[in-house]
């Protein structure tokens, strides 16, 4: 009974937090997704992505990032909407 009630307080708790986490996941996706889709120079201008485009192309570059900027709004929306690992 009071591990319940410990849970129930931990989750109305983190809910707000997740919200956080989760939109910021996807608006960093978007960026990724905007940048990508816009050939943006400030992305190519960073270290790791100029070295990615170095070693495999900038087209190829351009899609992992992509990939990683769907990958991280979907990541964004099940965390906002309050999915969670069990650990166990």
């Amino acid at each position: 009974m009071n591990r319940r009630r410990h849970t129930e307080c931990a989750y109305n708790l983190m809910q707000p937090l997740d919200i956080l986490v989760g939109t910021v996941a996807i608006i960093f996706g978007l960026f990724l997704m905007a940048g990508a889709a816009l050939d943006a120079p400030w992305l190519m201008t960073l270290a790791k992505p100029r070295m990615l485009a170095d070693s495999i192309g900038k087209p190829a570059a351009r899609l992992v990032f992509a990939a990683l900027g769907i990958g991280l709004i979907v990541l964004g929306i099940a965390i906002a909407r309050g999915w969670r690992v069990d650990w166990g």
